[in-house]
Formats: structure tokens, sequence, C-alpha cells
């Protein structure tokens, strides 16, 4: 093997990673592949931008896509393909060469080829993976690529030493092998200092100063023999894209720092070089794929189609909501897999409460869910607290009722297995992380300081083996609910009504869950007053338990000396303001 001229020195390729931004490597450890299909897409509309450059400068680009997004919007590929553009195939998140056997990455390859040209009628020639780039020892994976069929491959970006001693593999080269040969088209690096720098675009783009940037622009571009390959994805050129939290300050500055400059650094690219796909650029002829039978854009639809002979269960489903205008699309999102899920054995309506928000909340939930027969929307005109706004719920929710975060940080789903324990003498299931069998993803370790300690103190002083007292995910049976006073409205009030169910010796079961970061906004929680919150509560919840034992020891000595009475401490007020509800 060794170096090969290809011709076109003058043109150079470009290649865009069609994905969406909630599929960015900063996420990969956040958000699973499950809940794709809970936010809300943009990488239609960010495509069809990017192709109305490339028309613009007569430019030509490869589009490397997941199977994912090729079931979701094949439309949109169609597109890529009718203007001149190239489809190939992106590997799956988390299954590079070095996480799978040969026979393993062979066979999920092939599935992820065959969605992808059965959506679009056209071979597909390439492959790039998608998580971690090419090293020497991955190299045994071209041979399976080649033996798959694929005419060229682009996961190999040299870097720093790696490929020190083949500089060939630098630049575009065939792979020989026994199952034929393929080409290898590796992204763009540089020699600086006996060290290969890698600038091919994305990232490097953003991370690297401007200067530098036209640097390694310039020196790469004058290689008469070998062109730049160039990369974007999709969400770099969107300026609105939401703000997700990736639970890491390295992977925010990895994925927004300075993603304001990527339209102007491409439309500067378009302007000084002449672009052109990798098939073009080595003439490797388009073949269209086998017929297939029409597909269907997937749409998201509150309607389900129910067909049962049975009743089903009414169950309530309460969310309170305060300050979540980033994270109201994928709630819906959520809410309507939700009613999907459970629409063959419950009849589930919708509770949504909006704590006083100062932010655009309200004005989202009316455009998302005042259409729905199935959501009621209540308004509280100031903050209460979240205990307050799952109280305001309860008044108008039916005998069963869940509530759930408004962020999602616990899966919905859990909400299935978790109405199945609700049976005859049980009045409240909770969901718990800290179940020998529950799970923790990612969030902070202060959060879960604060949530394991206190659970851990409310524990020892109710006397009841919960592992968990602060989730607010939870199925109620609402008559055993609504009579608990309250005297806390927010985070507290959480704990204060388990902890008073639990002196009470109401039937209460604990159902494992995942807890997992929330990715819409900053939490509402205050750390220091939740603190000293909390050890108010313990200390209330404690002389409660302490007079309820000397009631009982009073009772037990002289049950003819009369009724004892203590103060009963009224429930915060959780009504809603006379004309501040609206019913969908």
């Amino acid at each position: 093997m060794g170096q090969t001229s290809v011709r076109h020195s003058k043109t150079h390729i470009l290649t865009v990673a069609l994905e969406d931004y909630f599929h960015g490597p900063a996420f990969s450890k956040v958000i699973s592949k499950k809940r794709w299909g809970h936010f809300e897409t943009r990488f239609e509309q960010n495509c069809m931008d990017v192709l109305d450059r490339l028309d613009q400068a007569s430019a030509h680009a490869t589009f490397f896509v997941n199977s994912w997004i090729a079931r979701k919007r094949p439309g949109v590929l169609r597109e890529v393909i009718s203007r001149g553009n190239e489809i190939s195939l992106a590997g799956q998140r988390g299954l590079s060469f070095r996480h799978l056997t040969s026979e393993s990455l062979r066979d999920q390859i092939q599935r992820d080829r065959d969605i992808v040209e059965q959506q679009t009628s056209h071979k597909v020639l390439g492959f790039r993976v998608t998580d971690v780039l090419l090293r020497p020892r991955d190299l045994w994976a071209l041979e399976d690529l080649a033996s798959l069929g694929f005419r060229y491959d682009s996961s190999l970006s040299p870097f720093l030493w790696n490929f020190r001693a083949e500089p060939w593999r630098q630049h575009i080269h065939k792979n020989k092998s026994s199952s034929g040969d393929i080409w290898e088209v590796p992204l763009s690096s540089e020699n600086l200092a006996g060290l290969l720098i890698p600038f091919a675009g994305g990232n490097y783009f953003r991370q690297y100063p401007e200067w530098l940037v036209q640097r390694l622009l310039t020196m790469g571009s004058r290689h008469e023999a070998n062109p730049l390959v160039l990369y974007f994805r999709l969400w770099d050129f969107d300026a609105n894209q939401p703000r997700l939290q990736t639970g890491s300050l390295l992977r925010d500055f990895r994925h927004y720092r300075n993603g304001e400059r990527m339209i102007r650094v491409m439309d500067d690219l378009l302007a000084r070089f002449k672009f052109a796909s990798i098939s073009e650029y080595l003439d490797l002829p388009v073949v269209a794929a086998a017929p297939v039978p029409a597909t269907h854009r997937e749409s998201q639809s509150w309607a389900c189609n129910v067909n049962v002979s049975h009743a089903r269960t009414p169950v309530s489903v309460i969310i309170p909501c305060f300050n979540e205008e980033e994270g109201i699309p994928f709630l819906a999102n959520n809410l309507a897999a939700l009613k999907s899920e459970l629409s063959n054995q419950f009849e589930i309506e919708f509770v949504l409460v909006d704590d006083g928000s100062k932010d655009r909340t309200w004005n989202l939930l009316q455009k998302h869910f005042a259409d729905n027969p199935d959501a009621k929307l209540f308004r509280h005109p100031r903050n209460r607290g979240v205990s307050a706004a799952i109280m305001t719920g309860l008044q108008y929710s039916r005998e069963i009722a869940c509530s759930i975060d408004c962020d999602c940080s616990y899966d919905p789903g859990v909400l299935r297995p978790m109405l199945q324990l609700l049976t005859p003498g049980v009045d409240l299931v909770t969901a718990s992380p800290y179940h020998p069998a529950g799970t923790v993803l990612n969030v902070p370790g202060w959060r879960l300081l604060l949530s394991r300690a206190s659970s851990a103190l409310y524990r020892v002083v109710t006397n009841h083996k919960l592992h968990t007292f602060t989730a607010c995910v939870r199925v109620y049976r609402r008559s055993a609910v609504l009579p608990t006073p309250l005297r806390y409205s927010g985070f507290l009030g959480v704990a204060e009504l388990l902890g008073k169910m639990a002196l009470e010796n109401k039937g209460i079961v604990e159902h494992p869950a995942t807890l997992e970061v929330r990715i819409f906004g900053q939490s509402k929680m205050r750390v220091l007053q939740t603190i000293m919150g909390h050890l108010k509560l313990l200390s209330e919840l404690g002389w409660m338990r302490f007079k309820s034992r000397l009631v009982a020891r009073a009772v037990s000595e002289d049950a003819g000396s009369g009724s004892l009475h203590f103060p009963v401490v009224e429930p915060v007020e959780s009504k809603v303001e006379k004309g501040q509800a609206s019913r969908a």
C-alpha cells in the first residue's frame, strides 16, 4: 500500500453529518437513543438551509446519515439526492470498530445500510463511524466494510503521532485486502513540527482561533494531488437550537462554544473553494437500489387508535411546571408517547399546572395542549412551589392520579408498572432511584448527597423503610392523599406528604426507577434553603411521631379518660384563583 494520486486536484471534498442537535457527541452519555423521538427535531430545516447554500455556490457534498434519521424523515434524504448530493451511512453511536466483534459490526452495518437504501432507492457507497475515529489497530474493520460492498470509508482522522509511520494514510488512498479494495478518505490534518494536527471542520472550527483555522486551510489546500476533506454537522449552523444540559462544563464547551461563527465559516469556504461529494471526486458511479414499498412519514399525534373490548381505568397525570419553556416540546412528545403506551389499559388525561412561571411556559402549554381534549390547563398567579402545584392538580384529577416532573428526568414510562402496584390497601406508590434495583445517571453529586442524606433521615424519623422520600414521580389514591394537611408548598412538601402518610400508616410502596440528569433548564432548588427546610421538617415529623406515641400510651392506660386533641395544621392553600384556570 502507498500514496495514490487522485485527479481533480483543484476540487475539494465536503461532508455533512445529517443529524440533529441531540445526536451531538456531547450528549452521548446523557441522552439515550430511546429518548431521541421525544425531542423537537430541527434537522429538516437545517438541512434545507445547508442545501440552499450549496446550490448557491454550485457545490455538492456527501451527507452521512444514521438509520434513525432515515426512518424518521426519508423525504429529507431524497431531497439531498435530488439536488445532486450523496447519501452515505453513518454508524450508530456507541457501536464503533473498537467496541464490536467483526460479526457484530457487519450485522449492524448491513441492517442500517438496508434501511437507508430502502428509503432512498440509491445504493450506499460509503461509511463513516460516528463516535470514535479510526486508530491504526482499528484498520481491520476496513476489510469487513470492503466485504460488504462499500467503495469507501471516511472514518480516519490522523492525529498527533497516529500513523506517523505511514504518512501516506494522511491523504486519500486505497486500502487493499482479501475482500477487495476500498478507498480511505481521511479527514484533513496538517503536519506541524512533526505532529499531525486535525482541522477538518466542525468542532475544530469552533475551538481553534480563527487565524489558525485560516492558516491550516491555506496550507492544506496547497497540496497539489490531495484535496481538503472537511466536515460539518447540521446542528453546527443552528444558532437557535435548544440549550441542553450535558452535565459537564467540558461537554458544554465542546458543543456550544463559538457556534455563532459557523455559518460565516461555511459561507467563506464555499466562496473560496470548489467542493464535490466523495463519490464525485472518486468518479464512483451512482447505482440505484432495488425498488422498495412506499414508506410513510412518521408523525407525532395525540390521537391513539385504541381497539379494546374491556373498560379502561381512568387515570390523571399531573405535571407541575415552573419556568420550563425550553422543555415544553420535549414534555409534549414524552406525554404523547406515554398516552400511546398506556392507552390499551388506562384512559389517560393530563393535568398541567403552571406554577406562576415568568417565562413563556404558559404560552407554550397552550400551544401544545390547548387543542388536546385529554388535557386540562391550570395556572397559579404566583409561584407557590411544586407540592402546591401537585395538590392543585389532585383537586381536579380522577381518583387514581399520578405526578411526574416536567423535565422528564424520570422516564414517564415508569408509571405503567407503578400503576399496577396501586392495589387495594395501597394509597401511594413512589418512584425510587435509590432502591437496590434503581439507577442514577449523570446526576450532580450535590443533588445525590442531599437527596440520599435527607431520605436516610426521613427513614429514621418515620421508622418507614423507604429508600426515597423526595421523588415527585408518584401514583396516588386521591381520596387518601387530599385530606393530608401540608405546611410546605415547595420541594419540602413532596417529602412532607410522604412522611405524614408514613406516620399515619397509610399503604405506601416504592418502585425502582432511573433518575437522569435534567436536560432542559436549571434546577429550581436552592440548596442551603432546602437543607435548612429539611431539618425543620424532620424535627416537626419527629415531634408528630412522639405525640402520636403519647396519645397511644394515654389511650392504652385509660381508654375512658376522653379524647386528646392536638391543634390541626391547616393545609397550604393550593386552589387556583378564580379566573386563572382554563380547560381544553
